[in-house]
């Protein structure tokens, strides 16, 4: 997550209009942006996380506290994209114009096999005293990794990693998850990348990476999942009963 290659440049100010969603606009996150994109994450994304909805967490608590920082920092790839619900008079907002309501995020990293000392992801940020519920989603994205020796299986020095795929529920049923995946393809291509993952905790995002011609490479069933050497189930009350019951890796390499 370094973020000072010269291969985002390319990407800083990128922009998209899309003739099948043209009530919409998409572009790179941009700095001024990060509070805004923060709170609508905060609102739509981790409110309604099933691993966070099963342990209650509050996201003003555990997770307010870290993500501006966290996306600071991601941003600086020049693959995340925010979409915007486009003016009544078709026009769009102007350059640095922070106008238009947010109606879906699409937060992507870059993890390379040899990391440099200024990288950083959630685990940086999440401390398992303060922000314990938190701590425990991230020991299952910890899982989901854990012995895939994903830079060898594919033979790339970095990957793509789309860690947050979020759309306003009022926006729902319009095609922005796949339009967004799609463009995250797009910019994965031009930064010169091959392998994008994505580490998906709801059933409805693992079908939206399928859809995309993702494969799962590893799942991990909630209700049988215990944290680091201990008998402790936090997610068992995620059964087999109910809609999301498994996390899952899902991977795609562009050819």
């Amino acid at each position: 997550m370094k973020g000072t290659t010269s291969r985002a440049d390319s990407t800083t100010n990128w922009t998209h209009h899309d003739s099948d969603l043209p009530d919409f606009y998409f572009r790179t996150i941009q700095k001024e942006n990060v509070e805004q994109v923060s709170e609508f994450l905060l609102k739509y994304f981790f409110a309604e996380e099933p691993l966070g909805q099963s342990l209650k967490l509050d996201p003003n608590k555990e997770v307010r506290p870290w993500l501006s920082k966290m996306l600071e920092h991601e941003i600086r790839e020049g693959l995340s994209i925010v979409v915007r619900l486009r003016s009544v008079d078709g026009e769009e907002s102007t350059f640095d114009d922070q106008q238009g309501e947010i109606v879906a995020v699409c937060l992507n990293d870059v993890e390379r096999k040899v990391s440099d000392p200024e990288d950083v992801n959630i685990f940086t940020f999440v401390d398992r005293d303060t922000q314990p519920n938190m701590w425990m989603i991230t020991r299952v994205l910890d899982e989901l990794v854990s012995g895939e020796d994903i830079f060898d299986c594919y033979q790339v020095d970095a990957l793509v990693s789309c860690q947050m795929l979020c759309v306003n529920p009022r926006f729902g049923g319009r095609g922005l998850a796949q339009k967004l995946i799609q463009l995250t393809e797009a910019l994965t291509k031009t930064l010169e990348y091959s392998l994008i993952i994505s580490e998906a905790t709801s059933e409805f995002s693992a079908r939206a990476f399928l859809k995309a011609g993702f494969h799962c490479q590893k799942r991990i069933q909630y209700d049988t999942f215990t944290l680091d050497n201990s008998q402790q189930q936090p997610f068992q009350q995620l059964t087999s009963g109910g809609i999301h019951t498994a996390a899952r890796l899902m991977i795609k390499y562009l050819k």
